[in-house]
């Protein structure tokens, strides 16, 4: 007697298939999870160039139109971040370093600055970059003992202070600042002298940074976020001082 032959698969063929199958989601799930680890760094990225050419136009116009200063007085820094103080404004700062806080607890660097009496146990804002209108250049004073006159923005510049870097979604902060010159960038005949004007600007978690905040950790370090941490450096040369 004759049976028809029975077609159908094979318990091998059924697993090459499923294996087939998962390998394909796989994929396409990783694709997915690049795709929005490149899309949240390009918006990171986005926001850190916005904010590096506001902060350049603004302190080339304030530096650009005052007299030359005297970066021994009017530029100070500490431990959390410093003050450069120009005759018209004064920008005061914190690194992100010192401001973001401990993962138990607060800020500890007892150098940060605050709004009028706030402290690093009591504040309801945080200064990151600000602006304040300073002509006497009060920000830069110091006491006898060498201590800044006014550490903190005081509670009567609170409204006019302008805040230039906004942490926002991205953590954005600043992780460092230098002004410079030297005897050669200075021009007798015009009373102008050429400045150096440097700073770092970084997005993310501190500890998804190298330790000394000028670069984000690589893709294979312990701690690496490479889909919001971003640290770019910039620079830029400004006039400042009396022409003829």
């Amino acid at each position: 007697m004759n049976h028809a032959a029975k077609k159908g698969f094979t318990i091998i063929e059924l697993m090459l298939a499923m294996s087939f199958i998962a390998v394909l989601l796989l994929g396409i799930a990783m694709t997915v999870i690049q795709i929005g680890t490149i899309y949240r760094k390009g918006l990171s990225l986005k926001e850190v160039n916005q904010v590096s050419r506001d902060i350049s136009a603004d302190f080339r116009k304030s530096l650009s139109s005052v007299e030359a200063i005297t970066l021994a007085t009017d530029y100070r820094t500490t431990s959390a971040g410093g003050r450069i103080c120009l005759g018209n404004y004064t920008y005061i700062w914190n690194n992100g370093k010192a401001l973001q806080t401990p993962a138990t607890g607060n800020p500890t660097d007892s150098n940060l600055v605050w709004y009028g009496t706030e402290t690093n146990t009591s504040h309801t804002r945080e200064v990151h970059l600000v602006k304040v209108p300073d002509a006497a250049k009060l920000y830069c004073s110091v006491n006898a003992l060498g201590a800044l006159t006014y550490k903190n923005v005081r509670s009567a510049d609170v409204a006019q202070t302008q805040e230039l870097v906004s942490a926002g979604d991205y953590k954005m902060n600043i992780n460092k600042i230098t002004l410079s010159t030297t005897s050669s960038a200075y021009d007798s005949t015009t009373n102008e002298r050429l400045y150096t004007f440097e700073y770092v600007l970084g997005s993310g978690e501190n500890a998804t940074m190298a330790t000394d905040q000028l670069s984000c950790l690589n893709a294979g370090q312990a701690g690496a976020d490479t889909g919001y941490c971003n640290v770019k450096q910039f620079s830029l040369v400004i006039r400042a001082g009396n022409r003829v």
